[in-house]
């Protein structure tokens, strides 16, 4: 299968060893209770992930995702507290709405979208602020956030099982259809897939359009789960998501990357985090540990022995004059 990749391979063994590690320095971490936290956890960082992964894939980059998240959750509350549905239908179609603002405007102005979509974070943000009118806004309707949260089979809930059904509805969109193969072509080599036929345009305006809507169904679902939003909602999602995607196997230069290594990214940051919390370790070391997984696992993706082999014979010339 093309998805058993080694480097697929690689991410999905070194999650089995922390889950293994952190299950027999702790009888609690296989609880039910605290995998319904693993899945809760999976559920909020997996669909920001997913939808920033797309726009890594089409060789772009979401910085708004955190900001749509915050405005997403004021909407949401503002317009759900009757009819829930409603308020989320809005919420997650504002979020649509400014990811295609992103797209076009990187395309129009022909311009980094790290440039565009930094602008476009910074007025969310004063959007959000605005919106929030400097008081707690709170979701009154908490009959929406136990049914969110429900228990199914004691460590799953319909928020979790929501997540699960976005990724695979981008596996089959990434798979089976022309739209998915020209995201990847756009983010492999531009000009080429350009001269092949591909819809480059189309492309970049789905991928941020997808990026705009995952983060918005987060915000929204959030809002309601917490039974409240805030300016400051998503404020340090964005490193986390950035961070699951590298871990889930996504280049930063494009055209790589599947939904269920992305997963398997999310998982592993979301194990690791929840598995030191039950440790007793302080934010600064979980910090220091996400960072060096991640050095870890770039490391061997990029082919450390060859790495070694280079610096090795680097260092040769200077061996042999002395």
């Amino acid at each position: 299968m093309k998805s058993l990749t080694p480097s697929f391979l690689l991410r999905s063994g070194l999650l089995l060893v922390m889950t293994l590690t952190f299950s027999l320095s702790n009888s609690s971490f296989l609880s039910l209770g605290n995998m319904y936290a693993l899945g809760q956890s999976f559920a909020l960082l997996g669909l920001i992930t997913l939808g920033l992964a797309l726009t890594m894939i089409a060789g772009e980059f979401d910085l708004s995702v955190g900001a749509i998240v915050a405005v997403a959750g004021l909407v949401m509350v503002k317009t759900g507290e009757v009819q829930p549905l409603l308020g989320i239908g809005l919420a997650v179609g504002t979020g649509v709405l400014i990811g295609l603002v992103n797209g076009a405007l990187t395309l129009t102005l022909a311009v980094s979208s790290l440039v565009t979509t930094l602008g476009v974070m910074i007025l969310l943000r004063g959007v959000a602020v605005w919106i929030e009118g400097g008081q707690v806004v709170t979701y009154a309707n908490f009959d929406a956030a136990d049914l969110l949260d429900l228990k199914l089979l004691e460590f799953l809930s319909p928020r979790s099982l929501v997540t699960v059904g976005c990724f695979v509805a981008v596996a089959a969109l990434l798979r089976f259809t022309r739209i998915g193969r020209d995201i990847y072509a756009t983010g492999s080599r531009r000009k080429a897939a350009m001269m092949s036929g591909a819809r480059v345009p189309l492309s970049i305006l789905v991928a941020f359009a997808l990026s705009g809507g995952a983060a918005a169904l987060v915000g929204a679902l959030m809002s309601i789960s917490l039974a409240t939003a805030s300016s400051q909602f998503g404020a340090n999602l964005l490193l986390q998501a950035a961070t699951a995607a590298i871990l889930g196997g996504v280049a930063l230069s494009g055209g790589v990357g599947r939904p269920g290594g992305i997963a398997v990214g999310v998982l592993v940051l979301s194990v690791l985090n929840n598995g030191l919390s039950l440790m007793g370790a302080g934010s600064p070391t979980i910090l220091l540990l996400n960072g060096a997984v991640l050095v870890v696992v770039v490391l061997i993706d990029g082919d450390l022995p060859a790495i070694a082999r280079r610096a090795m014979q680097r260092a040769r010339p200077h061996a042999t004059s002395t």
